[in-house]
């Protein structure tokens, strides 16, 4: 009798726990309800004289809505999205969370469970100062992997950034960490501590590849949302996880039925004389669907997107140049490998034979000019120069196939280079460097560079063995897309 009992009971608390289960299984989406105000003295409720707004966009990352003439909205919800308002550029939002990575304080609903969800949030905003003249960092693979490249990339990009006093805010292009989810917390931390108000969105390495129905909630636990849009001035930014799972550890560049249809919902009000920037890891050529968005895109004449991944800066031009893509390349350079500088940080060079730096992108309105940026060096520094009695050869970090490259000696003539596939010269001693197992040194890594053309070179041949003075060789590069740098180089040969 006895054991009846028990194994009553045991089926009874059995059952009660499959019903909860089931609930939370069984229940997709809940109905959120709130408002948008205008929280003037911050202190979390609408007082008498602070105003509710009406026209206010709010989204789960599909459906966007706005508020009524009251500020309220109603939106459903389901598991694993977000929620976040999509504000005009008159206005900021208060972050409950406060954290200046402003995407992290947007609510988003863990896959697990929406039983214990607030059925109501509010958002609450400011008055916001409109700038048509902005600067932004476009910033690349930061990629951690341990405490010890945590604490080259406080020192190296996480100073860089907290001492700028130009740039508006950044976009942070995804693989925060290197599979190392643990240590998103301390890169978020990293990046807050920089006080310049930052956007982020993940990479291929900030996946939970070991729960392949949520990958990305635990990026979305600490940073809010993969995929969201926000205005500043006369841009229209539309930051998108374009990392699509096609196995446990296998991804491809796509973006999903849902991004397109929020895509084209977002767009529905933005005017076709915005500039749009959209801010993704994989870069778009390699992004299997890129056509389904460009024809979303029609109509829009200037269209920049930003990207991460790749580990080399590269840009390219789609749609007849009404779309262009900038390439960061990473802040970490080759994973943080290589030779250590004076400050013990390694150099890092990529591929393309590019210092470890990001862009900074200048906005005029609706018109953009970009340079690139080397971590640690003047902003002067846009390029490398290599030169024998017979051959001059510049990598210039930031051109492109349109890119004019022209040189001038002392007070000549300006002479055009010529685009040159080829590996720039310093990865190549790098490479011999390996083979010869001159690198690496003592404490030091090895670069794992290979001897692959940069799509950056340039080349003039000619008689350059001036001797017994110094002579002056200034390099210019310019091209339509907003891309102009000019650098002067001080020899003796």
């Amino acid at each position: 009798m006895k054991k009846i009992i028990k194994l009553v009971s045991l089926s009874f608390f059995f059952l009660s726990n499959l019903n909860i289960v089931l609930s939370q299984s069984t229940e997709t989406e809940v109905e959120i309800r709130g408002k948008v105000f205008l929280d003037i003295n911050k202190n979390g409720i609408i007082d008498k004289n602070e105003k509710r707004i009406s026209k206010v966009l709010i989204s789960n990352g599909i459906d966007i809505i706005e508020t009524d003439k009251h500020g309220n909205y109603t939106l459903c919800i389901k598991k694993g999205q977000s929620l976040f308002p999509i504000l005009s550029s008159k206005y900021k939002l208060i972050t409950k969370q406060n954290s200046n990575i402003i995407n992290a304080n947007y609510l988003f609903f863990h896959p697990d469970s929406l039983i214990d969800v607030h059925k109501s949030y509010d958002f609450l905003i400011q008055p916001n100062v409109v700038k048509n003249k902005f600067t932004i960092g476009a910033i690349g693979d930061i990629q951690i992997d341990n405490s010890e490249e945590l604490n080259y990339a406080a020192k190296s990009i996480g100073t860089e950034l907290s001492n700028s006093n130009t740039i508006d805010f950044n976009i942070i292009l995804g693989d925060l960490v290197n599979d190392k989810l643990d240590l998103l917390d301390n890169v978020k931390s990293l990046l807050e501590k920089t006080q310049t108000p930052s956007w982020a969105l993940p990479g291929n390495h900030d996946r939970n590849v070991n729960n392949e129905s949520a990958m990305n909630t635990v990026f979305n636990q600490k940073f809010g949302a993969d995929t969201y849009a926000f205005n500043c001035g006369k841009v229209h930014f539309i930051v998108l996880n374009n990392v699509y799972s096609t196995g446990k550890r296998n991804y491809e560049g796509r973006i999903s039925a849902d991004q397109l249809l929020f895509i084209k919902n977002d767009l529905s009000h933005v005017d076709k004389k915005t500039t749009l920037v959209i801010s993704q890891h994989i870069p778009m050529y390699g992004t299997k669907n890129r056509e389904e968005l460009f024809k979303i895109l029609e109509g829009y004449d200037k269209v920049l997107i930003l990207s991460g991944h790749t580990h080399v800066v590269s840009r390219h031009v789609f749609s007849n140049g009404n779309i262009q893509e900038i390439g960061a390349g990473a802040t970490c350079g080759t994973w943080w490998r290589g030779e250590k500088n004076s400050e013990g940080i390694p150099e890092a060079l990529m591929q393309c034979g590019t210092p470890r730096g990001y862009f900074v992108i200048d906005f005029d309105h609706t018109d953009y000019s970009f340079k690139y940026k080397v971590v640690g060096l003047d902003e002067s520094k846009q390029m490398s120069l290599s030169l024998d009695s017979n051959q001059m050869v510049a990598n210039i970090f930031g051109a492109s196939d349109s890119t004019l490259v022209q040189y001038k000696i002392n007070d000549g003539e300006w002479k055009v280079m010529k685009k040159n596939r080829m590996v720039d010269p310093y990865v190549s001693q790098i490479v011999k460097s390996n083979k010869s197992k001159i690198y690496p040194t003592l404490n030091n890594t090895v670069n794992p560079l290979r001897a692959r053309a940069s799509n950056h070179i340039w080349t003039a041949e000619g008689d350059f063995s001036v001797e017994k003075q110094p002579i002056s060789i200034t390099i210019k590069a310019e091209d339509k897309f907003g891309f102009s740098v000019q650098e002067e180089f001080l020899l003796f040969q």
